[in-house]
Parts: structure tokens; sequence; C-alpha cells
């Protein structure tokens, strides 16, 4: 089975997909090469882009496109908004927000995005290109997953658009445990300069 019609009726548009379950229904290699799926920021995990951002070579909602990313990899009670994206959320914090901010209860991982689309225009086929396009849509520079503890996965505050977010409480002291772990400046600043406006 082959073709754009015959894989939109298997897999359902602006969601995300394993690879297993494309290739048990799918040549994924079709999928991939004709922008049917999106490789999102996870091995072995694929956005599937609806028609419209498939032809436009977008993200129509790229809040959604991180909530659905991470509700798939974590489950929705394994992750929360929290730190600087906390902050912005209870009006801590004006910068640009090009930087996402969650916890989660295993591994910590740092998702490098301008350098995911400046490593994609430096290829020379016409794939890499489209999808150096389709991830500067987002919007985001870095996506940064802090590994805490179990147990502030229950000091959340539930959004209806955003999701889990960190309560103000949990959002302090997230700031104070990963302050000191942290090794980017700004960043550094950033959090010293959110606890002071609290």
């Amino acid at each position: 089975m082959s073709g754009y019609q015959n894989f939109y009726r298997l897999f359902k548009p602006k969601t995300f997909v394993a690879s297993k379950e494309i290739a048990s229904k799918f040549k994924l290699q079709n999928a991939l090469a004709s922008n049917f799926v999106i490789p999102s920021f996870f091995k072995g995990v694929y956005y599937v882009p609806s028609q419209r951002e498939r032809k436009g070579r977008f993200i129509e909602k790229p809040s959604e496109f991180f909530i659905d990313l991470f509700n798939f990899i974590y489950g929705q009670s394994g992750w929360y908004w929290s730190l600087s994206t906390a902050a912005r959320f209870y009006g801590l914090e004006w910068s640009s927000g090009r930087i996402l901010e969650v916890v989660v209860a295993i591994k910590s991982k740092k998702i490098d995005i301008v350098a995911r689309v400046a490593s994609l225009e430096n290829k020379k086929s016409y794939r890499s290109k489209v999808l150096s396009g389709i991830l500067s849509t987002l919007g985001i520079n870095f996506v940064i997953i802090h590994k805490g503890k179990k147990d502030s996965l229950k000091e959340v505050t539930f959004d209806s658009e955003i999701g889990s977010v960190a309560t103000k409480s949990r959002m302090i002291k997230d700031i104070e445990l990963f302050l000191s772990k942290t090794r980017s400046r700004p960043q550094r600043r950033l959090y010293r300069a959110i606890i002071s406006r609290i």
C-alpha cells in the first residue's frame, strides 16, 4: 500500500506515532521521503502533519505540537511546564519565550532546535530543506527537559490550554534545585531574576 490518501486513512493527522506502528502498516521510507511524517526530537517518534501543514511546510500550532509530543513520550501525568516557562505563565518572566522548560521524573534532555535547523540547511537534499523550514516555524530555540523527583509531579495546576504547570511554590523549588546544575550563564541569570520578582 502506498500513496498519500492511503497513508492518511491509516494515521490520524496532527498526532504522533511510533516508527514501529508506521512500519507495520506502511512503508516507513516512503512516508519519510514524501514528508507524510516528520521526525520528532525523540528517536522512533514521528509527527503526522495535516494536509495543510504538509503543503504549507509549517506546524500550525507549535504549542499543541509540544504538548502532544510530551504527552506521547511521558504520558499526561508524567511531565509539567516549569522554571522559565511556568514563570511566563504566571507573568513573572517576559522574554521572547524561545526556550521551553519541562520537568519529568526520568532522563533529562536538551533539544537544540537551532542546531538541528542549521544542520538540515547545510544538507543538499530537498527533504532536508523542507524539514529545516518546518522546524523553523516552531519558533523555539531550545527545549530543556529537566529530571526532577516523582513527588514534584503532584505539585501542579492544570490549565485547559497548555496542560500541567508547576504551582508557584513548585516552580520556586525547581529553580532552586536546577540553578546550581545549569551551566548556561544567561539561564542562571534568568532564574535569579524570576526569584527576585516573587
